[in-house]
């Protein structure tokens, strides 16, 4: 298939895509019954390989069809976790090339789940994957090698900063995933050298603090249009989704899942997979719409589950 130059994507098929991020392990608590504040609840604790940019790209692990490796990279501590992450990563055929900080803990995510799957709180540590920097990604990564990049916004504000400097000189697609409102903005500054940026309501509405709550999806896209970001999936829970692909916009319905085992890591799969998709070939619409929402559909209710950190 020919690719549109436009979109900034290889010529032919590569086969090298590096996602950078945080990778932690992350602690769920799902409740056998319904939450009751200020008491003792019984849940069952699971350990699972969590983080943004490891999420993602175990999805994109599972979308390869034109060969494509799917590689890895991460600040995390040198500690035992450390070791189970990167074990698990190459359980899951990801290359994994960490960067294993003496002294640090490896981050931590604790979330705790109702009993209908969707998050009651949740609790991150993941100091560490913003200790990133761009000279030890390079003692650690050939990056003359990787043909696309994906990051999330874990990553502190100078390193995403270097790395989209480094992606727009090589002229290889890059993406982003907001992961939350407050570190969404650290995407504002180099917005139109996100070649593809991810993000849901609240994070595109700390992207665009000029427009209301009660701004409509339509307005929000509007809205991180005229930041600079023209190529974009803007998801709004189960209500369609926004793809924007330069100048054209489609609306798409997220399927319906009738059994709903939880939400977390559903939009990392949705980015993930997309993305994958997307670079090796298919159109961003077909992308998100055959690939990326069957990934997050497939992981909401639970036939995805972020495979399990094994002790040592």
């Amino acid at each position: 298939m020919a690719l549109n130059s436009s979109d900034n994507r290889p010529d032919t098929p590569k086969n090298r895509l590096l996602f950078v991020g945080a990778a932690h392990v992350d602690e769920i608590a799902v409740s056998t019954s319904a939450l009751i504040p200020r008491a003792s609840n019984p849940v069952i604790w699971k350990r699972y390989l969590g983080g943004v940019a490891s999420n993602s790209a175990r999805a994109a692990a599972r979308t390869v069809i034109n060969g494509m490796q799917v590689t890895f990279s991460a600040a995390v501590g040198d500690d035992a976790a450390g070791r189970q992450v990167e074990a698990t990563l190459k359980r899951c055929a990801i290359d994994p090339h960490l960067i294993f900080l003496s002294g640090a803990p490896t981050g931590r995510y604790s979330a705790i789940m109702d009993a209908d799957g969707e998050l009651h709180i949740g609790l991150s540590d993941v100091a560490t994957a913003e200790s990133l920097t761009l000279d030890a990604l390079q003692r650690t990564i050939d990056l003359t090698g990787i043909d696309a990049m994906m990051l999330d916004t874990n990553l502190s504000r100078i390193c995403l900063t270097q790395l989209a400097a480094t992606c727009s000189e090589r002229k290889i697609p890059l993406a982003a995933m907001s992961v939350s409102p407050a570190k969404s903005v650290r995407l504002l500054p180099f917005a139109k050298a996100v070649t593809l940026l991810f993000c849901n309501r609240r994070e595109a509405l700390a992207l665009c603090p000029q427009l209301s709550l009660d701004s409509t999806i339509d307005a929000l896209a509007d809205g991180l249009f005229a930041q600079g970001f023209s190529r974009f999936v803007l998801t709004d829970g189960q209500s369609p989704l926004v793809i924007q692909d330069n100048n054209d916009r489609h609306s798409v319905l997220v399927p319906e899942v009738v059994h709903t085992q939880h939400v977390n890591g559903a939009g990392d799969a949705l980015a993930g997979a997309t993305f994958a998709a997307w670079i090796q070939g298919l159109s961003l619409l077909d992308a998100t719409r055959d690939i990326g929402l069957i990934e997050a559909a497939q992981s909401v209710a639970g036939h995805r589950p972020a495979p399990a950190i094994e002790e040592p």
